[in-house]
């Protein structure tokens, strides 16, 4: 490939990601932690019981005595089962959610606002959700574009593809480690972008599909991708959940149910679908559907439909890496902090390119490591404070961004060292809040991990602040040693 591509891509690829740094380092950082999104759901409340499975007679129960205490009108209704990724009892409607124990006695209200903020700051960037979308999948298909013109303005590919130089003042290192991590996770980086992009998309996909091969009409497409509510006899009473979940043994012994919805719960039309896992399928799940009665009616057709509508239902597993437990979700995490680390580093070698002009480079730090000290914080705010937690990590957002503007004192080290201590501040007040079930599994699966990254955080910002202590020492020694030779120079000159 000619010279000239290769710096137009060079160029696309620097102006682009210095434009859309914060917005892009925003998204990635959130979508790699919001990669645990069910395990923080479950820390925000580890005192509930857990347990492996459920009968049908206690789903049955739960329901009912949800029902009785919660006469909303609801156009659906919800179970989530043990058998999810979350090893509780849900039950709820679309106003309120609770949690049973494995007698189906009903616990306690279901609270995950932390855990929503998080999930809608990757989303949305915690915008109005309609137009948030399209601008968090306008960044999934930069992060395509970053991809490829870093590839396309790479000069030696092959030949540095294993090269990490070190020493100098780090500037070389730091370059070789954006090359290589954006070199060897790229496929990662492009299921990422490809599936964020699609989320935002899907309408403008379904409106060109529509107008290209359906004459225009939507629902048309729509049925095609998700299959179309049975028609059944009028349906009347209540649905009979029970009989239905009891019924997966014998049709699907081998999938593992995550959640049952009733559809239009009162209505003529109401029926029972619940959605399992299909092993060895990367789409979401299968639909079994059952009457009020619980009378099996069919499946939805959805692991073994079209492969369009295969992939278009393996979309939220691709992006989050829902597909093989833990493993799949540690990798998803690793792979998560090299993108985030082409954010930041990608900015910082601009940076040193510009000799790190103070202002703009203490910003970028604070937006870097204050973003993750506004985050611990505002969990924090969740255990103590009933308001919008949206407002709160964007006011400590704006707060970091003051403060860094008039004290320059604001470094590198000192932010990290910011973003470890409110980590540490979290993990007290939560053991504070929760006591005895800090040492709970939903507890400490989290717990240890922040232990990790406080411990990491401290060390490293002390080795920084220690460098740049002894950088200082040398430049002044250097000064002191060629002082005499300057003022020999002056008195044989004179």
């Amino acid at each position: 490939m000619d010279k000239i591509t290769k710096q137009n891509a060079l160029n696309a690829h620097t102006w682009v990601g210095v434009f859309l740094s914060v917005l892009l380092f925003l998204v990635c950082l959130s979508g790699t932690v919001a990669v645990f999104h069910l395990e923080f759901e479950r820390w925000e409340q580890p005192h509930i019981e857990e347990m492996e499975n459920v009968s049908p007679d206690v789903v049955e129960k739960a329901m009912d005595t949800f029902l009785a205490q919660n006469t909303q009108e609801s156009h659906h209704l919800y179970v989530v089962f043990p058998t999810s990724d979350i090893p509780r009892l849900v039950v709820e409607n679309d106003h309120a959610a609770y949690f049973a124990d494995s007698e189906g006695n009903l616990l306690e209200q279901e609270s995950v606002s932390f855990t929503e903020m998080l999930v809608n700051l990757h989303l949305y960037l915690n915008l109005p959700q309609s137009w948030g979308m399209i601008l968090v999948s306008a960044l999934g298909a930069i992060i395509c574009t970053l991809v490829v013109t870093g590839i396309i303005a790479h000069k030696r590919i092959a030949k540095d593809a294993f090269k990490l130089r070190r020493g100098g003042n780090g500037q070389q290192a730091q370059i070789d480690l954006h090359n290589r991590f954006g070199l060897w996770a790229a496929p990662f980086h492009l299921v990422i972008g490809i599936t964020g992009a699609y989320f935002g998309m899907a309408g403008i996909i379904l409106v060109v599909v529509a107008s290209l091969n359906y004459e225009g009409d939507r629902d048309a497409v729509i049925q095609k991708i998700f299959t179309p509510d049975p028609v059944l006899a009028p349906q009347e009473g209540k649905p009979a959940i029970g009989r239905a979940f009891a019924q997966m043994e014998t049709l699907a012994p081998e999938k593992s149910p995550i959640f049952l919805t009733v559809h239009e719960v009162g209505e003529p039309e109401q029926f029972i679908e619940i959605y399992a896992k299909a092993p060895n399928r990367m789409i979401y799940a299968e639909g079994y559907r059952f009457d009020t009665a619980g009378n099996f009616i069919g499946v939805a057709g959805y692991e073994f439909g079209e492969w369009g509508k295969q992939l278009v239902w393996a979309m939220y597993r691709l992006h989050f890496g829902d597909f093989a437990g833990l493993t799949s979700k540690w990798l998803y995490f690793v792979l998560g902090v090299m993108l985030t680390m082409l954010c930041v580093s990608g900015m910082e070698i601009w940076l040193s390119k510009k000799a790190h002009p103070p202002l703009a480079s203490r910003l970028w730090y604070s937006t870097v490591w204050g973003s993750v000290s506004a985050l611990a914080l505002t969990a924090v705010a969740d255990m103590f404070f009933t308001g919008s937690l949206i407002a709160v990590f964007w006011c400590l957002m704006l707060l970091n961004t003051g403060i860094t503007v008039g004290v320059k004192s604001l470094t590198k080290p000192i932010w990290l060292l910011i973003s470890g201590l409110s980590v540490m501040v979290l993990l007290i007040a939560y053991a504070a809040v929760h006591q005895s079930a800090t040492l709970s599994v939903a507890s400490l699966q989290l717990n240890i991990p922040m232990v990790v990254y406080v411990v990491w955080s401290v060390y490293r910002a002390n080795t920084l602040i220690k460098r740049a202590k002894n950088a200082e020492t040398q430049i002044e020694a250097d000064a002191s040693n060629s002082a005499p030779q300057s003022a020999q120079e002056k008195r044989v000159n004179a």
